[in-house]
């Protein structure tokens, strides 16, 4: 008998496949999920974006984000969560860096839906995913995200050469014991506590043992909900060459094609064409928010695809549950932001920068631990690390573009390998 792909089936038949391992499993890859919104809020930060701009690109991105993943978990009863990419979170930093305001950038993220649907409806998603260098993309991935990783050390620098300067004691310590903790539960490996909400909560407890915080970011503090930024057509060709292509390319090239590998790994048969739909739809209702898109999330299909969750038919559970869990960073992102910003914003960059540790390291082995497109590929991690605007393009796109070029003159062999395929 076929296999009913339905939502209501997946629903009806949810119940039957929750486990202990199945909650456990979604809880915690929830918990890491959390851990992801710091960096909205850092990215945020970055732009200049005041507290209500943040909230609703926190709130457009996980709250679709997380529709995407319930509807495909349920409907093909396999563990496909959702979120957003964060890579493509850098691509909008580099566009602010290169002087796009946020209507621009809502523009980008809706032609880049637009896009990633038209290709998952014409059924070429497979296609264009071969002919994609993967090392060039990953090689621009770690460029974008590097300087989180280096602004630790930068932070940590600055208030150890500051020591009897203002908080900067207090702060050092703070950092210091932040970084120690995490590095002790990466090397424990709880499933329950994972080392970037480890971190995180040595930070909290820091700040409020230490007076850090500014309470009067609390006064008033209510529930709202997204704002519509708008879009503007102003400045389009360099809109769509700095933030649609190179945020496209991710959307199918890094974020989706990762999810597809890992449940190929686990023996799944992945919806392909369907993925690349929800994704397109995703990425363009959320720019109608100021989210830049909201598509299939590898690192989190991989946690709940995991045998941790149990036998290979429950695992659908467990991202419905992850999800679910996930969505409440949506629902209260209004009270999420104005709670960070009490606290030193340089210590949260920290965290931030240590959540992306992981996502960094896997970025450059899978750009530089093959033998093809080496040099290409580290051609566009260090034009994306130089965070260099050319003609008001962002550095995003030019890492992909002179990388891809360098392979064409450079490592045609592995150029024709790949069209060859």
């Amino acid at each position: 008998m076929a296999k009913e792909n339905s939502v209501i089936s997946g629903l009806r038949e949810l119940p039957g496949h929750i486990t202990v391992k199945t909650i456990t499993q979604g809880i915690v890859t929830g918990i890491a999920g959390w851990g992801f919104a710091l960096m909205l809020y850092a990215y945020g930060n970055a732009c200049g974006w005041p507290a209500e701009t943040v909230t609703s690109w926190i709130f457009a991105c996980w709250g679709m984000g997380c529709i995407n993943g319930i509807f495909l978990a349920l409907k093909y009863k396999m563990p496909i969560a959702g979120a957003w990419s964060i890579s493509g979170a850098a691509v909008a930093v580099s566009g602010v860096q290169a002087g796009l305001t946020l209507p621009q950038l809502c523009t980008g993220y809706l032609m880049a839906g637009i896009i990633v649907l038209l290709l998952g409806l014409s059924g070429v998603i497979t296609k264009i995913i071969r002919y994609l260098p993967m090392p060039i993309v990953m090689g621009m991935t770690a460029g974008c995200l590097f300087k989180f990783a280096t602004d630790i050390v930068k932070f940590i620098a600055e208030w150890s050469m500051n020591v009897s300067t203002g908080d900067n004691a207090v702060l050092l310590g703070i950092a210091l014991a932040a970084v120690v903790v995490w590095a002790v539960f990466t090397k424990l490996k709880i499933p329950a506590v994972p080392p970037v909400l480890a971190a995180l909560v040595v930070v909290i407890a820091g700040v409020m043992m230490f007076g850090l915080y500014d309470a009067s970011m609390l006064e008033g503090l209510k529930w709202s909900g997204p704002k519509i930024p708008g879009y503007s057509l102003e400045g389009l060709g360099n809109v769509f060459v700095s933030i649609t292509l190179p945020l496209s390319m991710l959307v199918i090239g890094a974020e989706n094609t990762q999810a597809v590998g890992v449940l190929k790994g686990q023996g799944y048969d992945p919806p392909v064409k369907t993925m690349t739909i929800v994704s397109g739809l995703g990425g363009m209702i959320t720019s109608v928010f100021g989210g830049h898109n909201a598509n299939i999330a590898g690192p989190m299909t991989a946690m709940t695809a995991s045998p941790d969750s149990g036998p290979k038919e429950d695992r659908y559970a467990a991202t419905v549950i992850c999800m679910l869990f996930t969505s409440l960073v949506a629902i209260f992102a209004s009270i999420v932001v104005p709670f960070l910003n009490t606290l030193p914003v340089n210590l949260i960059y920290i965290v931030a920068g240590l959540s992306l540790l992981g996502v960094i390291l896997g970025s450059l082995q899978d750009a530089f631990s093959g033998k093809k497109f080496q040099l290409s590929a580290f051609v566009a991690f260090v034009v994306a690390l130089s965070g260099v605007s050319f003609f008001s393009i962002g550095p995003a796109f030019w890492a992909l573009f002179i990388g891809t070029a360098v392979a064409a003159v450079v490592e045609t062999e592995d150029l024709k390998e790949l069209i060859r395929k």
